[in-house]
């Protein structure tokens, strides 16, 4: 089939240009052909694992809840394997690193659960994700969507209205990459706020039933995320605190027009 990381950039452009079917079955046929070759080096155990991702992915674009789930599970113990032996030859970051995406992994496989209607599932996905990583925030949000999707109603989604509040509330500032406004939280993905701030509202709607508790958590930090924005809109915020905060420590002590005056002595 020829080198596996040349089939995996191969097939992942595919994946850009919309061919789904095409893609599905080359990471497919990857992953068969690793999973049975024994005695994999170091560096066909990571492809395995990288194959196994996008096929669980690639299967879940496609709406075949079943295939991805059943690729999610075999990458679960190939990823297990790799960090094992990233593990056993010395690579303590990279095995770390390898067992960290087990966060993104799980919400992956919570998504194909909620597809498929098993709530319970799914909600015991996001909270090993969250677990994993916990400033993962879809991780948080994804369990009042499933409620909304799977219940039709947020009545039993208290607990976890509070968690998305929590995190939404320590993760910030809101920060606006290009045209779009985001939380940026350490070592994860960063979270786009317009779709959530959407779901925020329809959520906090009286008619699906969000806890008290939850709702006014919720309320509170849907505003302040809205203020934020507004005034990185109005220049009274800086766009992106962290870049600021860099610039800042860039900043001469001494201010040159005054030291030229001779202000200093």
């Amino acid at each position: 089939m020829g080198d596996p990381g040349t089939v995996i950039e191969q097939y992942r452009r595919y994946v850009q240009d919309g061919r789904l079917e095409i893609s599905e079955v080359m990471a497919s046929e990857l992953s068969d052909l690793l999973l049975a070759k024994k005695g994999k080096s170091l560096t066909e155990c990571g492809h395995l694992v990288t194959a196994l991702r996008d096929l669980s992915n690639i299967q879940e674009m496609r709406s075949k809840w079943s295939e991805s789930r059943a690729a999610g599970a075999m990458l679960v113990k190939a990823r297990k394997q790799y960090a094992k032996l990233l593990r056993s030859n010395g690579l303590k970051d990279e095995a770390k690193q390898a067992a960290l995406i087990e966060g993104s992994d799980e919400v992956q496989r919570g998504r194909v659960r909620a597809h498929e209607g098993k709530l319970s599932s799914a909600l015991s996905h996001w909270k090993r994700a969250r677990k994993v990583q916990p400033n993962l925030i879809e991780a948080y949000w994804r369990p009042l969507h499933a409620h909304e999707v799977v219940k039709s109603t947020l009545k039993g989604a208290g607990k976890d209205g509070l968690a998305l509040a929590k995190i939404l509330g320590s993760v910030g500032p809101v920060n606006r990459v290009g045209n779009t406004f985001q939380l940026q939280p350490e070592g994860v993905e960063p979270q786009p706020l317009e779709s959530l701030l959407t779901d925020l509202s329809r959520w906090l709607k009286p008619e699906l039933n969000l806890p008290a508790k939850a709702s006014v958590a919720l309320d509170s930090v849907k505003r302040e995320l809205e203020r934020q924005i507004a005034s990185i809109e109005a220049g009274e915020q800086a766009a992106n605190a962290k870049l600021q905060a860099a610039i800042d420590t860039l900043q001469p002590a001494v201010d040159y027009h005054e030291y030229s005056r001779g202000g200093t002595s």
